[in-house]
Order: C-alpha cells, then sequence, then structure tokens
C-alpha cells in the first residue's frame, strides 16, 4: 500500500470525524440549569409555551410543537398564538390577559440568546516522500497540505419555566445547537428539556 494512498485515506478520515461532530452538535445539547431550591413540587396545573422571536412562523413552530411534547407526557398545554394572537412583539398586557385566560399555572418561555460564528479547520495531512524523492514529494505536498474549512453558526437558546402564582422563575436551561430548522430544533429541544424539567421535579 502506497504512502500517498496511507496519507489521503487519514485525511479522509478527518475530515468524516469533524463532519460527525457538525452533525452531533446539531442536536440541542444542554449546558446549564438551575432549579428554584425552594419549589416543593411539580408545578400543577396547566402549562402555557411562549416562543420569542421575530419570526412568525418560527414561534407558532415552536410553540405548537413543544406543546405537544409536553401533552404527551400527561402536561395540558396550549400555545400561546392560540389565545395571544398577533403577529410580532406582543404588549406585556395582551399577555397577561392571555395567560390569566388560559388558567395556565406556568408559562414556559424559549429565546435565542446569541448566535456564534465557528470555524472548524481540518490541517492538511504531511506528505509523504520518503523514497520519493524531491519531484514525487513536490506534487503530494500540494494535494495534501491543504486544510479544509467549515464555517457554521451555534445557537444558544435560553428557556425559562415561570410560576404565575407568585410571578418568579422556577426553573431554567441553556442549551446550544448548529441545527436552524424550527422544528428540528424544537423536537430536539423538547427531548432534552422536557426530561430534564421531569427529572429536576418542576413539571
Amino acid at each position: 500500500m502506497s504512502q500517498s494512498f496511507v496519507s489521503a485515506f487519514r485525511r479522509r478520515l478527518y475530515i468524516m470525524s469533524a463532519l460527525l461532530l457538525a452533525a452531533c452538535a446539531s442536536t440541542p445539547s444542554l449546558t446549564a440549569s438551575w432549579r428554584d431550591p425552594t419549589l416543593a413540587g411539580p408545578l400543577p396545573g396547566k402549562l402555557i409555551v411562549v416562543g420569542v422571536t421575530q419570526s412568525d412562523t418560527a414561534r407558532r413552530v415552536f410553540e405548537d410543537g413543544f406543546a405537544q411534547a409536553l401533552r404527551t407526557v400527561g402536561r395540558d398545554t396550549l400555545a400561546s398564538h392560540t389565545v395571544a394572537g398577533e403577529s410580532g412583539q406582543i404588549s406585556d398586557e395582551r399577555m397577561k390577559q392571555a395567560v390569566i385566560a388560559s388558567g395556565a399555572a406556568g408559562v414556559f418561555t424559549a429565546r435565542v440568546a446569541h448566535v456564534d460564528q465557528k470555524v472548524d479547520v481540518v490541517p492538511g495531512m504531511a506528505p509523504a516522500y520518503a523514497g520519493r524523492g524531491f519531484y514525487g514529494w513536490y506534487g503530494s505536498a500540494w494535494a495534501m497540505s491543504q486544510p479544509e474549512v467549515m464555517q457554521y453558526q451555534e445557537a444558544t437558546i435560553e428557556t425559562t419555566l415561570w410560576d404565575v402564582k407568585t410571578d418568579r422563575v422556577v426553573w431554567t436551561g441553556t442549551t446550544r445547537t448548529t441545527e436552524t430548522n424550527p422544528a428540528k430544533v424544537t423536537e430536539g429541544l423538547a427531548k432534552v428539556l422536557i426530561d430534564k424539567m421531569r427529572a429536576d421535579g418542576v413539571i
């Protein structure tokens, strides 16, 4: 087996590993969470899901998807757009009226805190030159030494559970993801966050 073939094969393995890591990062990962230590137990009653985003479509997709995921684990939940309506930013008073009218005991909110531009670089492989002489080495040096650069965005999403009765935060979590499709982001968040909130005894 030639040295150049081995080098090329190793390079492909580097690239495949980098792509695999990027794919794994598209699934939201919980990086931090906090639970109110004074909370006696899960919030009773209905929950309302509120997405904070400039995109009305993304808001509705998230609220509907996350509300449905909560319903599958036995929580009575509704999306805020079904009671608050309106497009864009909803006034504080309008949202307050919607929450009261819904009879919700808890409000679950989500917003993108910030987006970071990420760069992954797969270094070029050293050219194989043993026994090939300068001219054999020179061509492979051009082919093998160029790095692969991959750019992508990583979003940090802040999620919070509010107790309506006391008007205070009882749980909050921070997740990161490279996924951009609202439906897939919602599905991933639901899998990660609902399990964690149930484990923490807040829902």
